[in-house]
């Protein structure tokens, strides 16, 4: 599997992967969708915006040797807390996503490894994610060390 950064010519897969993960998210008992067009409008603007960005990245995984769509994304930034706490950079996982049919091969876990490697060389101390609790991925990221930090509690009204 190749990892390589995102460009414009990729926004149409990188809208389409990181849509499939929101309906994923739904799936987990994540927050309802707007309507497809909706979406894919917010993620395009999104798209094109962060990616002008040096603290913003999308890295692409393509199966190797081949003229294949991407069949994974990672997003990620870097970030600083807000002004009453003490400075420091994190790098911010926006985005994971692997098709399917190319999980369990190792995929999600390069793109993680590559967005933490990007996030070190731009003087990140520590890196943070946010994950349903029903989410399969979870596995994924404790088995790369990410512990629970902060819950989110929520009561329906």
């Amino acid at each position: 599997m190749e990892l390589r950064e995102a460009t414009i010519c990729d926004i149409d897969s990188v809208v389409d992967l990181i849509e499939a993960m929101l309906q994923d998210m739904a799936s987990y008992g994540g927050h309802a969708l707007n309507e497809a067009s909706e979406i894919r409008l917010q993620l395009r603007t999104h798209f094109t915006d962060a990616s002008e960005r040096d603290d913003h990245i999308f890295l692409l995984a393509v199966p190797q040797g081949t003229e294949e769509d991407p069949v994974g994304v990672v997003e990620a930034s870097v970030v600083c807390p807000h002004e009453v706490f003490q400075p420091k950079s994190a790098l911010h996982i926006h985005s994971i996503y692997v098709a399917p049919s190319y999980r369990g091969e190792g995929v999600g876990r390069k793109l993680l490894e590559a967005a933490l490697e990007w996030g070190r060389g731009k003087g990140c101390a520590e890196a943070e994610l946010n994950v349903l609790a029903g989410n399969p991925a979870r596995k994924l990221y404790e088995d790369a060390g990410f512990d629970v930090f902060e819950l989110e509690m929520r009561l329906g009204l």
